[in-house]
């Protein structure tokens, strides 16, 4: 038996004594006054109910049995004896036994409830005060530390202990007695709620979105009635709070970053054009003044043809740029998509000399409906991209078939994507690692071209990639209608 428990049984014992010996004296008071058993019985009830508000059960069914034994000895013929004549007497009696103690009994419970729903309403206030606090805090600002002293503060716990699973570490505010911060790493190990009363601890696994989110532990405060359960919703609930705000800001910070990135682009893109305009329009002056000989023309024709092809490639700076924003939507027209990759491949021929390009076409493609400009990027990117990636001597090859009202275009090269890759590979500015060092890129190309498809109401997907070469389709409606 601990200290406490022999504490409450010497007070009572003392509470009995005391009480035994109050009776006494009004029972003898009464005999002296001749009483009769009825209206010294009444006096006893009194004495061992109002004897009750000061001890425990265990005293006052002692006073109760006291009472019994005093009325008997001084009211109960034969007088002043612990025997009983009369058996009406034997009634009264254990009706008076079983009226005290019934009586203390629901004394001592209405008084417990009392007591229990007082220390609710306490609790239920400190639990409104720490929400409103927790509440009025700015996400911005909120911490764990700051958040283990509210709770400190409010419920005058003598410590707190917060484990975070995103982190491994744990947070503790106070001054713990046992070992609370290994208590409850180990309970969110385990993943169970425990109570420890010896200790007075408690361990509370916090849970958000169906899983394990941390543990938090408390040790108790003087009082005996505590409220784990809520506080360790409410962490739940400012943690959860928390994440979701540093979540959407920095997806804030993402968008604002990338529309920054964009106006650079478009920025950029239009004061280079204006410069290559002018270089254009001096050369086209120099060509008609005459007077150049042969050296000069191709000279000429040199500066115009790499000023036209800068031209071409800020051009498609820009209009990448657009498609960031997500502001452009195809300019559809009749496109003869056989006469625009024959273009296209007929361009890439003349940069990629040391590699060969054919077109396989199948069906009438003279009537999709596309964007021309957005088609040929997409084009571009693809059979750039083939070229760029794949050893000297490689055949790059170029296939189109109508299917189902639409149009899908295959480009095939002979590199090989990884398998771990793949799934990669149409994410913004992301290369492969054997590429990285081998040819120069930023890594845009295929998201630029998948978001080109998408545009049109169609798809860029990867069909396969083994040792033999990879192939890439894009397909796309014939007809507007389509999508």
């Amino acid at each position: 038996m601990n200290k406490s428990g022999s504490i409450k049984i010497w007070r009572a014992v003392a509470h009995s004594i005391l009480g035994a010996l109050v009776l006494g004296a009004l029972t003898y008071t009464g005999y002296l006054f001749h009483l009769n058993l009825a209206t010294a019985s009444f006096l006893c009830l009194i004495i061992v109910v109002s004897l009750s508000f000061f001890g425990n059960l265990l005293s006052s069914a002692i006073l109760s049995v006291a009472a019994v034994a005093w009325l008997d000895y001084f009211f109960a013929p034969p007088i002043l004896s612990l025997r009983v004549a009369d058996p009406i007497n034997i009634v009264a009696l254990c009706a008076f036994l079983t009226t005290t103690l019934t009586i203390t009994y629901l004394m001592k419970r209405v008084r417990r409830e009392a007591r229990h729903a007082e220390l609710q309403r306490k609790e239920m206030k400190r639990l409104y005060e720490l929400a409103r606090q927790l509440l009025a805090l700015n996400p911005e600002e909120i911490d764990s530390p700051r958040l283990l002293t509210l709770f400190r503060d409010v419920f005058a716990l003598p410590a707190v202990c917060l484990f975070e699973d995103q982190t491994a570490i744990s947070h503790i505010v106070g001054e713990p007695r046992y070992d609370l911060e290994a208590r409850t790493r180990m309970g969110y190990l385990a993943g169970e709620d425990c109570d420890d009363s010896l200790c007075r601890i408690s361990i509370r696994c916090l849970r958000g979105s169906g899983k394990a989110t941390g543990a938090l532990g408390f040790e108790w405060p003087d009082h005996q009635e505590f409220t784990p359960d809520s506080l360790s919703a409410l962490e739940t609930a400012m943690l959860e709070r928390v994440r979701a705000f540093h979540n959407a800001a920095q997806t804030a910070a993402a968008a604002q970053a990338e529309h920054l990135r964009t106006m650079l682009l478009d920025a950029l893109a239009h004061a280079v054009k204006t410069p290559l305009a002018t270089i254009l329009a001096a050369i086209g002056g120099l060509r008609e003044t005459g007077g150049l000989n042969s050296d000069h023309l191709e000279f000429v024709d040199m500066v115009e043809t790499e000023t036209a092809r800068l031209g071409s490639l800020t051009t498609r700076l820009l209009r990448t740029a657009t498609l960031d924003r997500e502001e452009v939507r195809p300019r559809l027209q009749q496109v003869d998509v056989a006469r625009l990759i024959a273009k296209e491949i007929n361009l890439k021929s003349q940069h990629f000399a040391d590699h060969k390009l054919s077109l396989i076409h199948n069906g009438n493609l003279a009537g999709v409906e596309a964007d021309p400009e957005l088609l040929h990027l997409a084009l571009e990117q693809l059979i750039e991209n083939a070229c760029k990636y794949s050893r000297p001597g490689s055949e790059v090859e170029v296939s189109t078939r109508v299917t189902e009202g639409s149009v899908a275009i295959r480009v095939r090269n002979p590199s090989h994507i990884p398998t771990e890759e793949q799934s990669k590979i149409f994410d913004r500015f992301y290369r492969g690692k054997q590429l990285r060092d081998s040819a120069p890129g930023t890594g845009l190309g295929l998201d630029i071209a998948r978001r080109i498809a998408l545009a049109h109401g169609g798809t860029l997907a990867l069909e396969g990639s083994n040792e033999d070469g990879s192939i890439f389709c894009i397909t796309i409606p014939i007809s507007a209608k389509e999508y």
